[in-house]
């Protein structure tokens, strides 16, 4: 396993994940793709991956679950020995402003951005310690530093994942683990939010395009990409920082 490097991304089976743990698994990484629910689009990701001429596995994983995050790195453990890249991408989102949120609804989506850190870094851990140089990249987004009052519950889990790359970066770095941030601008997915929004509108995202510094959206290769340069960033001294895939947009508020 020396010469090969082992990646695993959180709620990859769709989506950011999914290209993420797509293109990783393209570039030579042994690529774990997990799931929660959707077993049969993430076989669909492995297959790609295969078919490309890379490696991978599917693996059901609820990051919430202190047993199956468990049972997962024990899995791990146990067939690669190592673990070189941690993507912590899972995620849920819903409109949840605190008029109408239920309580429900809260734990849902926070639990996911901070107890779903918190179980896979530390059951990773000995599997990132391993190997010389290690990378735990989370997915976060502007509404950590920027709150949205109608997305309460998604702004304060962000926020908690941004405090957690920062303290990772410093009780990490010693076994030369580096921890960043990657904050995805909108991207037009599946997802349930947008329809739930009313924001699944072919004009919604053309203005959002619009009013963008660079004039369109992210996408699911850009973020895709920006992970792949950071694990393979040959300085190896990126640690704490946070790189905003947005075009520019998240310096701005667009709410009331």
């Amino acid at each position: 396993m020396s010469n090969i490097k082992v990646a695993l991304v959180t709620g990859s089976s769709e989506g950011i994940g999914a290209g993420i743990a797509t293109l990783l698994g393209t570039k030579g990484y042994l690529t774990v793709v997990t799931y929660k629910t959707h077993k049969e689009e993430a076989e669909g990701v492995v297959n790609k991956i295969k078919s490309s001429g890379g490696n991978a596995t599917a693996m059901q994983l609820d990051v919430t679950s202190e047993e199956s995050v468990k049972n997962c790195f024990e899995f791990i453990t146990k067939e690669y020995g190592q673990l070189d890249v941690l993507v912590n991408n899972a995620g849920v989102d819903g409109l949840s402003p605190i008029e109408t949120c239920s309580f429900e609804t809260w734990q849902a989506i926070t639990r996911i951005k901070i107890d779903g850190n918190f179980l896979c870094t530390k059951y990773a851990l000995p599997l990132l310690k391993k190997v010389e140089k290690s990378d735990l990249i989370v997915i976060i987004s502007s509404l950590g530093d920027i709150p949205d009052p109608d997305d309460v519950a998604y702004s304060v889990g962000t926020a908690g994942a941004v405090c957690f790359v920062k303290t990772m970066a410093k009780a990490l770095a010693k076994y030369g683990i580096r921890t960043n941030g990657v904050g995805p601008g909108a991207i037009r997915t599946n997802l349930g939010f947008w329809k739930e929004a009313g924001l699944d509108k072919d004009e919604v995202w053309d203005e959002f395009a619009q009013n963008n510094p660079l004039g369109r959206t992210a996408t699911i290769e850009d973020v895709a990409q920006t992970v792949l340069a950071i694990v393979e960033n040959p300085t190896r001294y990126w640690n704490g920082n946070f790189i905003y895939v947005t075009g520019g947009d998240h310096l701005k508020y667009n709410g009331s």
